[in-house]
C-alpha cells in the first residue's frame, strides 16, 4: 500500500492542525509527568492519609 498517497496521511496525519495536537500531547505529558510519578510513588497514601485525618476532624465527639 502506498501510504503516503493514502486519504488518511494526506488529509489528517500531514495537516498543520494534526501537528500541532501532537506537540500539544506531548508538551502536557512531559509536563504532567513528575506528578503522575509522584502520585504513584507516594501520592496515594498521602492523599488517602489527608482525607482520613479530614474526615476525623468533622466528626463530631
Amino acid at each position: 500500500m502506498d501510504f503516503y498517497h493514502s486519504w488518511m496521511y494526506q488529509k489528517v496525519i500531514n495537516t498543520e492542525w494534526f501537528m500541532w495536537i501532537i506537540v500539544y500531547i506531548v508538551l502536557g505529558v512531559n509536563i504532567m509527568s513528575p506528578f503522575i510519578v509522584w502520585y504513584f510513588i507516594n501520592g496515594k497514601k498521602l492523599i488517602k492519609q489527608y482525607f482520613q485525618h479530614r474526615k476525623e476532624r468533622q466528626q463530631p465527639t
